[in-house]
């Protein structure tokens, strides 16, 4: 579409050229409108390119969702744990091998946050594999809860992936 908007920009500009240099008496009129057209052209240039620029991403690990459950401790039914895995892929080789952290965020339907768990000492990244995340809480009245995992630096202060949502409903 903009390559059409600015070859008929173009052609017009050309146009106008044309028709300026065989009358000049209405060259005033013409030149405006070249600039006018001009302008619009910078213009949808502008707006076009950048809507179509990409940022890039500053994702170091992509993350995606592989299961969720949410259901009562077989130790202790009384209690529910919901648990994730989560599939990843290591985008900046400079992580593999290397200590790392995820944090999971637990929140009632009505988006109240509940829990917040993490790996106590971080863990170990490869290139791919799957991390498990899980939490438990004893609350009697929650039928499903909603999550949000993503992987941080050891320290968890920096965000290194996407973050994976879900929503999952008790099973007895």
């Amino acid at each position: 579409m903009y390559n059409k908007i600015l070859t008929y920009c173009f052609y017009s500009i050309i146009f106008d050229f044309r028709i300026m240099l065989n009358t000049l008496k209405n060259h005033k009129r013409i030149v405006m409108f070249s600039a006018a057209l001009f302008a619009t052209t910078v213009l949808l240039f502008g707006t076009y390119s950048s809507n179509g620029i990409n940022a890039q991403s500053l994702e170091k690990i992509t993350i995606g969702l592989n299961s969720a459950s949410f259901g009562p401790l077989t130790s202790n039914p009384s209690v529910n744990q919901v648990k994730l895995l989560v599939d990843y892929q290591t985008k900046d080789l400079s992580l593999v091998h290397s200590t790392i952290n995820g944090v999971m965020h637990v929140y009632a339907p009505n988006g109240t946050q509940i829990k917040t768990s993490s790996y106590p000492n971080g863990f170990t990244i490869t290139e791919s594999g799957i991390i498990q995340f899980a939490t438990s809480f004893a609350d009697p009245n929650l039928t499903s809860v909603k999550t949000n995992v993503t992987l941080t630096d050891l320290n968890k202060t920096e965000t290194l992936s996407n973050t994976v949502g879900s929503e999952v409903s008790l099973t007895p």
